[in-house]
């Protein structure tokens, strides 16, 4: 019992971001999954960027929209108004047919004072449309962005140095190299890799040490809340908020 009250504890204080939503109560990456994260203890949401044919930016994990819409092919090659008409939400359950791809300006305004946004920026992204949209929306501040591009990272600091960056790293030595490039403000590490050392480290240069969890497996949840990450990064929330009370 003590060692649950204490843990309890540690764990109202860590910020939950969640993976494409809570994708295991609703379609991933739309609106409605994004809603139900909040219902359960959420305050950062995912979103992946990617674009269609005429560049507008969309919330969608793959680069093809064979597994979670009815349509085919890469969204590259899909204009908007064609995106705008698929079906992101029927694969799902039948409750959510109907449910559409959402752009990224929808994400934003369906989230504006409501959550923070995490932002996975995927290949072939025009980083400066994505800029002056995050800017547009006034999300500059509650936000952070991660590119697994390194060349799409150093175009964004360019272009925007004023918003936050996150990255990933194991170690203090790698963690290094990415200050070389950026200033970090979050750092995303597998809960068994955090030492006191690593989290210290991370204080001290102003980042915020986010453990990842992101699959169904929930048995890491205890180690989240005993290496005392400042966030989780995961796809359960319904699971983790229990620890929350």
């Amino acid at each position: 019992m003590f060692f649950w009250a204490v843990t309890s504890v540690a764990a109202q204080n860590i910020e939950v971001v969640v993976h494409r939503g809570a994708n295991a109560l609703a379609p991933e990456n739309t609106v409605a999954s994004a809603y139900a994260a909040l219902e359960h203890g959420a305050t950062w949401v995912e979103v992946d960027v990617r674009p269609s044919k005429d560049g507008v930016l969309y919330n969608l994990h793959d680069a093809t929209l064979d597994r979670t819409t009815n349509g085919k092919g890469l969204l590259a090659d899909m204009p908007s108004h064609e995106v705008d008409r698929l079906d992101a939400g029927g694969w799902f359950a039948p409750q959510f047919a109907g449910t559409r791809l959402p752009r990224i300006s929808e994400m934003l305004d369906s989230l504006q004072g409501k959550a923070n946004v995490f932002f996975d920026v995927k290949r072939g992204t025009p980083i400066p449309a994505l800029v002056a949209l995050v800017r547009q929306k006034n999300y500059a501040e509650n936000s952070f962005f991660w590119f697994a591009d390194e060349q799409m990272l150093r175009e964004f600091v360019r272009l925007a140095p004023e918003m936050k960056i996150k990255v990933n790293a194991r170690d203090i030595d790698r963690l290094k190299y990415w200050q070389s490039i950026c200033s970090p403000s979050y750092v995303e590490i597998a809960p068994q890799y955090i030492t006191r050392r690593f989290r210290n480290y991370c204080h001290r240069h102003g980042m915020k040490v986010m453990a990842a969890c992101q699959e169904d497996d929930t048995s890491q949840f205890r180690l989240v809340i005993e290496k005392k990450a400042d966030m989780v990064n995961l796809d359960r929330p319904e699971l983790f908020q229990p620890l929350l009370k």
